[in-house]
């Protein structure tokens, strides 16, 4: 039998649903056997470490998070300021990078945002051209629901004047109707595709190296479980070889997509590993569909609501003394009918969402829904409604995002047992700065989920914002935005319910409550420690140590260890 661990005089808070706290937690072989006093917990073989009064939670797990998209774009070159400000500075900087690669290698760029360009536009595809003139290149947006395309990636992925525009996505195109660089949603599958299938054995044992580093990050963080929310079978093939290399530390939940492209229906996975199916710490999760976009998502307010949407951008543009809320509202592409004012894209129509969440439910797969706008939700809704008490058969079905939301909207989410999946640090992003409130209609309305009784996961999106669960608890607690006023204040909640949203709340949409999320008894002992008072805020905690699995994975739990008279090491992990 290997030692006990212990880790004494701590605030443990256990994020049981009793909201239980103790002042010790001890395990051995990896999982959690007892938590309570250093009398009830430890005994003379224990090694036990003196927190010195720090907070100890449950290591937290971010429900959402694209740790395959984000590692292949570390290979590349990232677009955002201070190094790329303006369209001139982006093409330097692609030009740099191209001309260290190999030749006919695709150069892939991410993170551009033509909000933060001085030209407040997107570069043109004669832009990119004269930046990357001699092999492919794909630059996603920071929303990665857009990307720019070059002439030779375009060539590559056989789009030209003649291709038209796919349902649900949009090739932007310039005056002579030849595409002019810029691809939307569906749009990007074909370039997608085509920029996956160019990686050669040699970067993928690049991207090993850049997940392990990406790893080290998530646990410095306090992370010790994600969901990879966009995985195609391809993906799944190098997350299994990163795994059986051991480059793979996190354990993660890996939720397909189409192999034909990121927004796609995903028929396809339908023939491949169901939901909860596991292989050492790599689990199959919830099936991920896209119904709208980012940022601009699809929308339907009526005409009152959108007057007074343009009241409240004016007065915005007042008070900040720019123009930048109305270049928000301008760049929602408003389309006006009778009964009020849409934007956005809907990637799916609402039969074909029915039957796709209705074939996944038979085939033995959970469900989440990428929906933001509130026209996406209610398709959303309606299909979880329509499909019944099946598509809760094997768990609640996901929401992710639902930033959008009117009270009628989370009362019928509430009564089909939705659980949402939201990114409080999306407050901080450039474009809710400049985003005016619409009448009837909250931003982030956690209040109004929690208090209709409705679960709420947190998770970062990962690249689109940070990763750093500390950043998300804040946001939903002070709900700060970039400009440092606060959004929506009556959507506040409490620090100890944006702390169930990063742990026991997230590891149940993740289907993994049953080992870790709480601390309690045989759990993983994946833990936390916070330097740092919870309270106030929060400004000065920081993660002091994780420990994953037993191991102390980063930092010291404190500066020094009693150890017992016989002292053995924790054992390796044995699995998720």
């Amino acid at each position: 039998m290997t030692a006990l661990h212990v880790i004494q005089n701590a605030d443990v808070r256990t994020m049981d649903a009793s909201g239980r706290r103790a002042e010790a937690v001890a395990w051995r072989d990896g999982k959690i056997v007892a938590v309570g006093t250093r009398a009830e917990v430890a005994g003379p073989e224990a090694t036990v470490w003196d927190a010195g009064g720090a907070t100890v939670l449950p290591g937290f797990v971010d429900a959402h998070h694209h740790a395959f998209l984000a590692t292949l774009m570390d290979g590349g070159v990232r677009l955002r300021p201070p190094g790329v400000c303006t369209i001139a500075d982006l093409q330097r900087a692609l030009s740099a990078a191209s001309a260290q690669l190999p030749p006919g290698a695709w150069l892939v760029a991410s993170e551009w945002d033509e909000a933060l360009l001085a030209e407040r536009r997107a570069p043109t595809r004669r832009e990119l051209d004269d930046a990357v003139p001699d092999r492919p290149l794909l630059a996603f947006h920071y929303s990665c629901h857009r990307a720019l395309a070059n002439s030779r990636a375009l060539e590559a992925a056989g789009i030209d004047k003649h291709t038209p525009d796919p349902s649900g996505g949009l090739i932007s195109r310039g005056p002579d109707g030849l595409p002019d660089g810029l691809l939307i949603e569906r749009g990007m599958s074909r370039v997608e595709i085509a920029a996956r299938a160019n990686h050669t054995p040699e970067q993928a044992n690049d991207f090993f190296a850049r997940l392990a580093q990406h790893h080290d990050a998530l646990l410095a963080a306090g992370i010790t479980r994600i969901a990879d929310a966009a995985v195609p079978a391809d993906l799944m093939v190098l997350y299994r070889e990163a795994a059986r290399r051991g480059f793979l530390r996190v354990p993660t939940v890996m939720m397909p997509v189409s192999a034909r492209g990121t927004f796609e229906a995903p028929w396809d996975v339908l023939e491949g590993p169901v939901t909860g199916e596991e292989e050492g710490l790599l689990t199959v999760g919830a099936l991920k569909l896209i119904f709208d976009g980012a940022p601009v998502c699809a929308m339907c307010v009526g005409w009152r609501q959108m007057a007074g949407a343009v009241v409240n951008t004016l007065a915005m543009g007042l008070r900040q003394r720019s123009f930048d809320s109305m270049r928000t509202m301008s760049s929602a592409r408003l389309r006006f009918g009778r009964d009020g004012v849409r934007t956005g894209i809907n990637i799916y129509r609402r039969e074909e969402a029915r039957a796709v969440i209705r074939a996944a439910t038979e085939r033995g797969f959970a469900v989440a829904t990428h929906a933001i706008g509130n026209d996406a939700i209610d398709i959303a809704v309606s299909a979880y409604e329509a499909t019944g008490s099946a598509v809760s058969r094997i768990r609640a079905p996901r929401i992710e995002h639902a930033v959008f939301l009117s009270r009628p909207l989370v009362a019928r989410m509430a009564n089909a047992g939705v659980l949402v999946v939201a990114q409080p640090h999306f407050l901080a992003l450039p474009a809710m700065g400049t985003a005016a409130r619409i009448p009837g209609i909250a931003n982030t309305a956690l209040r109004w989920l929690l208090d209709a009784k409705i679960k709420v996961a947190g998770s970062s999106d990962y690249p689109v914002a940070s990763f750093d669960p500390l950043d998300g608890i804040r946001s939903a607690v002070h709900r700060r935005t970039l400009r440092g006023h606060v959004n929506e204040p009556e959507q506040r909640i409490a620090l100890d319910e944006a702390l169930t949203m990063y742990t026991r709340t997230s590891a149940e949409a993740c289907g993994a409550l049953d080992r870790c999320g709480t601390l309690e008894a045989g759990k993983r002992a994946d833990i936390v420690v916070l330097d740092g008072p919870l309270a106030s805020d929060l400004k000065s905690v920081r993660v002091r140590a994780t420990v994953l699995g037993g191991d102390v994975a980063f930092g010291q739990i404190s500066s020094r260890a009693s150890a017992p008279r016989e002292n053995r090491e924790p054992s390796a992990d044995r699995g998720p």
